[in-house]
């Protein structure tokens, strides 16, 4: 089984403190580390690899789901910009990664890629408590 079909088990189960909301096709969760502020990812809730193996309705639906967690975040972290990724190269099951970005991080770093940063990622990595709170306000403003 996949890490992220493990985690859409335990979110089903509701033990998963990572979970801000769930949606019909997909789970929108804080992510493992905050190195930046607001990361989240919105996790297809089916074992699927690509984007192109989806039904068109489910694919028009995920996005849908994946843009309203994006707006969330922009409503309340107030970034400049939102960064998407969609790679599926560690982990082959689809899901999001939703990178607010800020003046800060985007003035240090040249490429303006969120994953240029990947070594630093472990260094703000968040526990439990951290996650379930961070989920809890952002689910606030839901």
């Amino acid at each position: 089984m996949c890490l992220i079909c493990e985690r859409i088990q335990s979110a089903k189960k509701g033990e998963n403190p990572y979970v801000i909301k769930e949606f019909k096709n997909s789970f929108f969760v804080v992510g493992d580390h905050q190195y930046f502020k607001g990361y989240c990812l919105m996790i297809l809730k089916d074992h699927v690899e690509d984007l192109t193996d989806l039904e068109e309705d489910v694919q028009l639906e995920y996005m849908q789901e994946v843009m309203e967690a994006a707006k969330l975040l922009k409503k309340i972290f107030k970034p400049v910009r939102m960064n998407y990724s969609c790679l599926g190269n560690f982990v082959p099951h689809v899901h999001f990664h939703l990178f607010p970005r800020y003046e800060e991080d985007l003035r240090l770093d040249e490429t303006k890629n969120p994953w240029h940063c990947i070594d630093e990622f472990k260094n703000h990595t968040i526990n439990e408590f951290e996650a379930r709170s961070l989920a809890k306000l952002i689910a606030s403003s839901f």
